[in-house]
């Protein structure tokens, strides 16, 4: 992505660099699109440039080539005078060397110096901008007048043949912060105009800077300096800071090419240090003599590289550093955590050829080779004394890297996409884009510590940071996973179910192993359907098959996430599956279509029935061989589903509405239904809404209560009601849009209401009381979305809930203890796009889920065959949103049990506290509430309704602080009477 890329101030110590601080607001005004797609070879067209003279004690040299030095250092220093064309083009022949290498030979350099020395109208303070300014009109211009000299000095020149325009300015950039600097200096920073960066300051209709009389315009600038050496005077006299600007020309190229800057663009500190090509750590490495080679992230961005990506499983890996590989070898392996987020993994060795650092220099216009066998005294990262000349090439750039053996990177698409832009990808230290995951579990790159000398020392990578078996330190246990330290969570903070062990020491050749699992929980597949973006539905199908409705068209889906087929305007609902004599139907409903898709495993068949009339409420199976559907017009018609040979034959039509049927719930021959003003049973009692706007009225369930009495549960205006036999039996409000389920939470002979509700997940009973260590609020306050699961998947006879949050984390919930379960939450990357679904793999209970990117993934999630409450969207694979009576072996049989008594919250901060009990029978209940000293408080009375928890509600608005004693009496049905006492504390 082209872009400004405005370069790096350093804190430089008596001739090393020792740490960094970048200038703020760095690259506000980065390309949208890749300027180099599909070329192999960029051209660069450079200038050299002088400035009118001056005596300007803020900046380096007066104004002119080869005069920012006070004596004469001869040819013993890097990048010695004279800075001529010579002098520049070798360090262009270092930029074509370093990307013929690192490319693999995919990225071609040529270039040309223009042979006249060009001079500017002004002195450089003049086209300088001031400090942390953010404004780069003055460095356009001073590119403006630039070409516009070159155009005129070389009137027939061909511009047009070249790609990336570079200025080569007298005197050094404003790059580097010496001691004692106040931050005034007036030298030009080096930096990249990108065509966005000239047209936010020009206008967006600015063509770019004419050329060729007027046939060509140029719209970019590359601005560099003839050297960042500069001289540094102290106690003892003046000292040569020797820093080369090869870093600089070929990460400005990088900026060309498309890559984004990968240290912190907002405070300029360093991100992914000397690992990857585009931080500051890594252009100033050697003293900026040569980067290390660009990241795995880097090449597969630019295209350079191709990553071997594993799928969920269990694997022994062969990583190969990337000039030792031949044939097949990997050396990039890709390991998706989700959609978006993903580790690559790469062997980087310093020295793969163990011939030490082959230096190949040009002094004196003749070239030598020097070679280090290792980092000694003159030649180590921020020391090059032992150096001279220009440098031109180096046999291995990864000599720049701070260490040996498998570097870690952690992938973030989201946030690579959404910050992209801006230049932001790595500002946010705990969630970058593009992070290296540090082995010695200190995540320090670009943290700032304080060293025993008081100076600021900004953390860059160090040897320890790779993953290998003698890793000497601390934490370092050659394991990658959920409970190591680093651990392999996704940035949302869910388990990630890989674990990345028993690495090799390094070498060559590493390996180690990958493993996608998590206790209980493994990943069984990842797969992108690549479907348009929309709507999407899941139905498990049959026993290695799901269907999913992605807008109306049907897909079917096998247990390897594979499409196998499809059908256009299949269903605007989610379809119905029912299997029946080996035969495994669908059913689905598209205007006044019911549809039918079976597979007998031999012959597929899709039929089509006209049913007269639109078809307004999901399709639902009932008596396990029977299709439901309400319409229009306010008729339920019943279908048979018919033999293989036969289509659905209508059985009945009944008007029960002069209202569009919205949904219906049932259970065998007994079914509710909602329209937008009532709901309505089978046996014709009807529940009137008070107001109803179109739409308002959401989810509809129905369950068995204790006595064997059907229970219809609707979502109306954020509120839920329990409706049995067209009276009102519970009503609970709620603030935030909900969505709910039902589940046999406890086993105590009653079904619960599981609601999703906006940062929490809540239970209440059939009577509206929250269920114990209930509601379950979300860590990230993120909030949750959609239709909770149930099932009892852990082995524990109580069902726990399975919910999705706003960002694509998927939690399971313990139903007795409100605690998250072993290995959860897990991640799909992205928001979900439907109701995930549970089904049955080799008799554990797993789970599917797809996301709005339309990446369905699978996880076994149960150790052994559970049972399942509330598998999918509308209940179940029959859409049939019913739930049995509840298992009553956990039912309390005692009257008025003294456990069950308290209230809740304790102490009371607010204006009202819930006091709770348990009654085995209907009951009467009469509180009295007393203070310490005894005197009379308040008087509550209540009906209790048997088998259930109940709550009454005490209002405390006018009450002191204090403790009080609640005396609560239960007289029951029977004529018990029992008595509890319970304390309740008042704070205001």
């Amino acid at each position: 992505m082209s872009k400004i890329f405005l370069f790096f101030i350093f804190i430089i110590n008596l001739g090393s660099l020792s740490a960094q601080n970048f200038i703020g607001k760095l690259n506000p005004y980065p390309d949208s699109q890749r300027l180099s797609a599909g070329k192999d070879t960029l051209k660069i067209l450079a200038v050299m440039v002088n400035f009118q003279e001056d005596r300007d004690d803020a900046t380096f040299g007066n104004g002119k080539f080869g005069s920012i030095y006070t004596q004469d250092y001869g040819l013993s220093i890097l990048d010695p005078l004279p800075h001529n064309k010579s002098y520049f083009e070798a360090h262009l022949q270092f930029a074509k060397n370093y990307f013929a290498k690192v490319s693999n030979g995919k990225q071609n350099i040529a270039y040309y110096v223009l042979p006249d020395t060009l001079t500017v109208s002004k002195t450089m303070r003049n086209y300088s901008p001031p400090s942390n300014s953010t404004d780069f009109t003055a460095l356009a211009d001073f590119s403006q007048e630039v070409w516009s000299k070159a155009a005129q000095v070389y009137p027939d020149f061909d511009f047009k043949d070249y790609d990336i325009f570079l200025i080569f300015h007298a005197g050094v950039g404003r790059d580097i912060s010496l001691p004692g600097s106040v931050g005034d200096e007036r030298d030009l920073p080096s930096i990249y105009l990108s065509t966005k960066a000239l047209k936010e300051i020009y206008g967006q209709t600015f063509p770019g800077f004419p050329v060729s009389n007027g046939t060509f315009n140029i719209t970019n600038s590359m601005i560099i300096p003839e050297t960042e050496s500069r001289e540094l005077s102290t106690l003892t006299g003046v000292s040569l800071i020797e820093i080369s600007i090869n870093g600089l020309i070929v990460s400005s190229i990088a900026s060309y090419l498309g890559l984004p800057d990968l240290f912190d663009t907002e405070t300029g500190k360093s991100a992914i240090g000397r690992f990857g090509l585009m931080d500051g750590q890594a252009i100033f490495a050697y003293n900026g003599l040569f980067p290390p080679e660009p990241s795995a992230w880097e090449k597969i961005f630019l295209g350079w590289a191709e990553p071997v990506t594993v799928k969920p499983g269990n694997y022994n890996i062969n990583l190969v550093t990337n000039l030792a590989a031949t044939g097949n070898n990997t050396t990039i392996l890709k390991v998706p955590i989700n959609s978006t987020e993903y580790y690559l993994l790469e062997n980087r060795i310093r020295d793969a050829h163990k011939d030490g650092a082959r230096i190949k220099y040009v002094l004196g216009g003749n070239t030598f080779t020097k070679v280090f066998e290792k980092d000694t005294t003159g030649f180590y990262s921020f020391q090059t004394d032992s150096l001279q000349g220009v440098v031109i090439d180096v046999d291995e750039f990864d000599w720049a890297v701070p260490g040996n053996g498998v570097v870690i990177w952690h992938i973030d698409d989201n946030i690579i996409n959404s910050k992209i832009a801006e230049n932001k990808i790595n500002t946010d230290i705990q969630h970058r884009g593009v992070g290296v995951v540090e082995a010695d579990g200190i995540q320090d790159i670009g943290q700032e510590y304080t060293d025993i000398f008081g100076d600021v020392v900004v953390g860059e990578g160090a040897p320890e940071d790779f993953w290998y078996s003698s890793n000497p330190s601390k934490f370092y246990q050659n394991k990658f996973g959920k409970d190591t330290r680093p651990s392999s969570t996704t940035n949302s903070g869910a388990y990630s179910l890989i674990t990345i062990s028993d690495f090799t020491d390094y070498a060559n050749k590493m390996s180690f192993k990958i493993s996608y699992s998590d206790s209980i929980v493994a990943t069984i597949f990842s797969q992108n359907l690549s479907l348009p973006s929309a709507e999407n539905e899941l139905t498990n199908y049959s026993n290695n098959q799901f269907a999913l409705v992605n807008g109306s068209n049907l897909y079917i889906i096998n247990n390897n996430g594979i499409k196998t087929d499809s059908v256009n305007n299949f269903s605007k609902f989610k379809a119905a599956s029912v299997s029946i004599n080996n035969i495994n139907y669908l059913i689905g409903a598209f205007n006044s279509t019911l549809n039918l898709y079976l597979n007998d495993n031999s012959t597929i068949k899709a039929d089509t029935v006209d049913v007269g009339e639109e078809i307004t409420s999901p399709p639902i199976i009932s008596d396990n061989s029977k299709i439901l559907i309400g319409t229009t017009n306010g008729n339920i018609k019943e279908y048979s589903i018919g033999s293989f040979q036969d289509n659905p034959q209508l059985i009945s039509t009944t008007n029960v509405s002069s209202e569009p049927i919205k949904e219906i719930a049932a259970d065998n021959n007994y079914y509710s239904f909602i329209t937008n003003s009532q709901l309505i049973d089978k046996d014709g009692n009807s529940f009137q809404f008070n107001s109803s706007p179109d739409n308002n009225v959401q989810n509809l369930a129905l369950t068995l209560d204790k006595d064997g009495n059907y229970i219809s549960i609707i979502n109306l205006s954020n509120t839920i009601y329990l409706i049995s036999k067209g009276n009102e039996v519970a009503r609970f409000p709620y603030q935030d849009s909900i969505a709910f389920s039902l589940a046999d939470l406890k086993q105590d002979g009653e079904n619960y209401v599981i609601i999703t509700d906006g940062n929490k997940i809540d239970a209440k009973n059939l009577n509206g009381v929250d269920a114990d260590n209930f509601p379950f609020a979300d860590p990230l306050g993120i909030g949750f979305k959609g239709i909770p699961l149930t099932a009892d998947f852990y082995g524990s006879k109580n069902s726990e809930i399975i919910a999705e949050t706003n960002d694509g984390r998927i939690y399971a919930i313990d139903g007795e203890t409100g605690k998250v379960v072993d290995g959860f939450p897990i991640s799909i990357g992205a928001i979900l796009s439907s109701t995930p679904l549970l089904f049955e793999n080799n008799d554990k209970i797993s789970m599917a889920a797809i996301n709005e990117k339309n990446n369905l993934s699978a996880w076994v999630i149960g150790a052994a065959e559970g049972n399942i409450f509330w598998s999918e969207e509308n209940g179940n694979n029959f859409n049939n949103s019913f739930l049995k009576s509840a298992q009553d072996v956990s039912r309390i049989n005692e009257f008025f049990p003294k456990d069950r008594a308290y209230n809740y919250p304790n102490p009371v901060y607010d204006n009202q506290t819930a006091i709770h009990y348990y009654v085995s029978e209907d009951s009467k209940i009469n509180i009295k509430i007393f203070d310490l000293a005894g005197d009379y408080v308040a008087e509550l009375n209540d009906n209790a309704k048997g088998g259930l928890d109940n709550e009454t509600i005490w209002k405390v608005n006018d009450i002191q602080s204090g403790v009080y004693l609640a005396r609560i009496e239960a007289t029951g049905s029977s004529g018990k009477t029992e008595t509890n006492i319970i304390k309740i504390a008042i704070i205001k």
